[in-house]
């Protein structure tokens, strides 16, 4: 066992107890009883090499930040990165454990006016850890009229994840329905058992500006 290995495990187990804390407290908002495992936020993150300095990425609902730690990693010089996360707990903590990253507290709905008013150009790729299964039907429209309006629209990707167990309930296959008239190509990964619970990722690129 490496000593970086030693000086994560305590970290994780800290922010299980704190995120199952979260759900108990709001599980509408939180949606999920542990944080995403390292294989599914490598799934969700998957390739960065390809942008270009001046772009830029968002990622949804960071939370205790498994999936932002991947994306710090890979992300190329000169690419920018906004997290907005809603929940003040997950936003302070992640204020204090990404110091060079930027972070909005906030609702996903408002992407467009977050972006005008930090003067941010339209995001190459949206990553999302939001609870869409668990998210009222109002929202979910709100959040998915965002994502259509600000991503870019020859090369705008957005992913995200839903659990396996989540996947045919009614809130879920109603997001599902809602992107898939918004975008031209979807594409389903997984499902990523090295997880708990186990969960698809769920890839949309080309919105479609016109019907929105």
């Amino acid at each position: 066992m490496t000593e970086r290995t030693d000086a994560v495990r305590p970290r994780r187990v800290r922010d299980g107890v704190g995120f199952f804390r979260r759900f108990l407290a709001s599980p509408g908002s939180v949606g999920a009883v542990l944080p995403s495992s390292r294989y599914l936020a490598r799934a969700l993150v998957g390739r960065l090499d390809t942008l270009q300095p001046g772009e830029l990425v968002v990622e949804y609902g960071p939370g205790t930040g498994p999936a932002t730690a991947v994306i710090r990693d890979l992300l190329p010089p000169g690419v920018r990165y906004l997290g907005i996360e809603l929940d003040p707990s997950f936003h302070e903590l992640l204020v204090r454990r990404f110091p060079t990253m930027d972070f909005h507290h906030g609702s996903a709905a408002d992407i467009v006016d977050i972006l005008a008013e930090r003067g941010l150009p339209a995001p190459t790729r949206i990553l999302s850890g939001l609870p869409f299964a668990s998210l009222p039907s109002d929202v979910q429209t709100a959040v998915v009229d965002g994502i259509v309006g600000s991503l870019r629209p020859d090369d705008g990707e957005f992913r995200t994840f839903q659990y396996v167990h989540a996947y045919g309930l009614k809130a879920a296959r109603r997001f599902r329905l809602l992107m898939r008239e918004r975008f031209a190509t979807f594409e389903r990964v997984g499902p990523i058992v090295r997880n708990v619970p186990p969960a698809f990722v769920l890839r949309y690129s080309h919105p479609r500006r016109d019907e929105a």
